[in-house]
């Protein structure tokens, strides 16, 4: 008869099923034994720690949405534009709010994820105003100029309400500028609105083409194109005069020297 060592025995009594008939490990796993003698709140760290993004991003959209989750959504979009990505912190947000910035953890998991959602209901709606107008079968091409003067006229006084500033005023325009700093996922939504943009116009201008608006010897795909990036960079323009005008004399000179010798 094989007689046990002290240790074996002690490896199957630790092998036996409990009461409820689950049975322990004997042996910890080495990353196991070197966490619990390190740190006993290791493991725990780690399970965490391995994909922080995925696990934030998936808690943050499990919560049920509240005024305070858009409160923040709203200002944080607002800072977003007047100081970009580095100058809004969680610290700035809860000031603002008179909350904790636990509580701004609590709805999104970390900043990433705030900014991606900020980002991504931006752009969505952005879309829909352009779509609105430039997929209107209703108005003609320089109907549609003088609808995106005024669309973009709005968007404008929102953040310089005085009329004569040059505050930065669109999120897409701000944002493109730190790219580096996005998720994948923000970034794919900054240039989806180019993409947006520029099925909405090939949109208009077949239309425009297909009804007679415009002469059989219209170079579509030239109009196509400085349509797209006209519409795509406007908020460059204006920030970069200091007011509104320059955009309403770009895309009025763009209406009178473009689409009046290609329309009827």
């Amino acid at each position: 008869m094989r007689v046990h060592t002290a240790g074996e025995k002690m490896r199957e009594a630790q092998a036996q099923p409990d009461k409820r008939g689950h049975v322990e490990s004997a042996v910890a796993s080495p990353r196991m034994r070197l966490s619990s003698r390190s740190d006993p709140h290791r493991a725990e760290t780690l399970s965490q720690t391995d994909k922080p993004a995925k696990t934030d991003k998936t808690n943050a959209a499990t919560r049920q949405r509240s005024p305070m989750y858009d409160s923040i959504k709203d200002l944080a979009k607002r800072l977003l534009i007047a100081h970009g990505y580095h100058k809004t912190t969680f610290g700035v947000i809860a000031k603002e709010l008179g909350i904790t910035t636990t509580n701004i953890h609590y709805h999104f998991g970390n900043k990433n994820n705030l900014v991606e959602e900020v980002v991504k209901d931006y752009v969505a709606g952005a879309t829909e105003g352009q779509k609105k107008i430039w997929l209107d079968e209703t108005m003609s091409l320089q109907d549609k100029v003088q609808a995106e003067i005024a669309f973009n006229r709005n968007l404008y006084r929102t953040y310089n309400p005085s009329g004569r500033t040059r505050k930065p005023w669109s999120l897409i325009g701000r944002l493109r500028l730190e790219s580096d700093v996005l998720t994948d996922d923000a970034c794919a939504a900054l240039a989806g609105f180019t993409t947006e943009i520029h099925g909405a116009v090939v949109f208009a201008v077949e239309h425009a083409s297909r009804s007679g608006e415009l002469k059989r010897d219209t170079p579509k795909e030239d109009l196509i194109f400085l349509l797209t990036h006209l519409i795509d960079s406007l908020s460059v323009f204006a920030q970069d005069a200091g007011g509104f005008e320059r955009v309403e004399q770009f895309m009025n000179s763009f209406s009178r020297v473009v689409l009046s010798k290609y329309t009827k």
